[in-house]
C-alpha cells in the first residue's frame, strides 16, 4: 500500500460514493467497519476500493487462528459502467490484488433489451422465466426496479457456484445520471454473483459464461453478445503488460 502511495481512510468525501453505500446497500448490517482508499482521479464508483471487516472476515481470521481484524473483504466496484469512464490506474491496482489473493465473489453480468416493466404486477412473469433456478432454499422477490434470487439453485443447469441472480432495469438506474435517448428504455442488464474462491488465472471463467449466458438468452431472446470488452477486462486483470497499451477506458 505504501509502496504505490495508497492511503486507507475511514470516510470519504466523495458525493458519489456515499450516494452509491446509501442506496445500494454497500454498508449492511454485518458490516463493522468500512474503510476507503482512492486508487484513481475519475469521478465514479470505480475510483475507490472499499475496505470492510464484517461478519465473514472475523469468522475467516478467527478460524485461522489471527486477530479478529487481521483478514477483511477488499471491494472493486463499478468495473461495468456502460455511461462512465473507467482510469487504468483502478486495473492496475485491481490487478495486483487479482495476483497476489483469491477472489471471493464476482459478479458477470449481461445487458440487452426487454420490455417487460420490473414491477409487482409482473412478479409471476419473473418468476415464470427464471422458475428452474428457484427453490425452496431460494429467496427471491422484486424491489423497486429489480428481480432477485438469493442462493439460486437449479437441477438442470449448472448453478452450484451461483450466489445471487439480479435483473435490473439500467435504463432508469443511468437515467439518474445523465438524460439517455429514449431508444435505450427496454435496457436491462442480468447479472450474477458467483463464488469464486480461487485466483483467477487458475478459474475457468468461460464455464460460467456459458452457463449464464443461456439465462441472458432466453431473458433478451437474443444470441448475440459481444464478449471484446469483457475479454480485454481479462487480459488488464491478468497481465500487466497490457496497461501500457491504455489510459481510460469506457465500460
Amino acid at each position: 500500500m505504501i509502496k504505490h502511495k495508497l492511503e486507507i481512510v475511514n470516510e470519504c468525501e466523495n458525493y458519489i460514493i456515499n450516494n452509491f453505500i446509501d442506496r445500494n446497500e454497500v454498508k449492511r448490517n454485518n458490516d463493522y467497519e468500512v474503510k476507503f482508499i482512492k486508487i484513481s482521479n475519475v469521478k465514479n464508483v470505480s475510483a475507490y476500493v472499499l475496505i470492510k471487516t464484517n461478519y465473514e472476515s472475523v469468522v475467516t481470521s478467527k478460524s485461522r487462528k489471527k486477530r479478529k481484524d487481521y483478514y477483511c473483504e477488499v471491494v472493486f466496484t463499478g468495473l461495468r459502467q456502460p455511461t462512465k469512464q473507467i482510469s487504468i490506474d483502478t486495473y492496475k491496482i485491481l490487478c495486483l490484488f487479482i495476483n497476489r489473493f483469491k477472489i471471493s465473489d464476482m459478479d458477470i453480468c449481461f445487458d440487452g433489451e426487454n420490455e417487460i416493466k420490473i414491477n409487482e404486477a409482473n412478479i409471476n412473469r419473473f418468476y415464470y422465466l427464471f422458475q428452474e433456478y428457484i427453490n425452496s432454499f431460494s429467496d427471491s422477490n422484486i424491489y423497486k426496479t429489480s428481480f432477485y434470487i438469493n442462493t439460486p439453485a437449479s437441477v438442470e443447469e449448472d448453478a452450484e457456484q451461483f450466489k445471487k441472480l439480479l435483473v435490473y432495469d439500467k435504463y432508469i438506474k443511468e437515467s439518474r445520471h445523465k438524460k439517455l435517448d429514449d431508444s435505450l428504455k427496454d435496457w436491462k442488464r442480468l447479472e450474477v454473483t458467483i463464488n469464486v474462491k480461487f485466483k483467477l488465472k487458475g478459474f475457468n471463467l468461460d464455464d460460467y459464461l456459458t452457463d449464464i449466458e443461456r439465462l441472458a438468452k432466453r431473458f433478451f431472446n437474443s444470441s448475440n453478445f459481444s464478449y471484446e470488452y469483457l475479454h480485454l477486462q481479462k487480459q488488464l486483470l491478468t497481465d500487466r503488460r497490457t496497461h501500457k497499451s491504455y489510459g481510460i477506458l469506457r465500460g
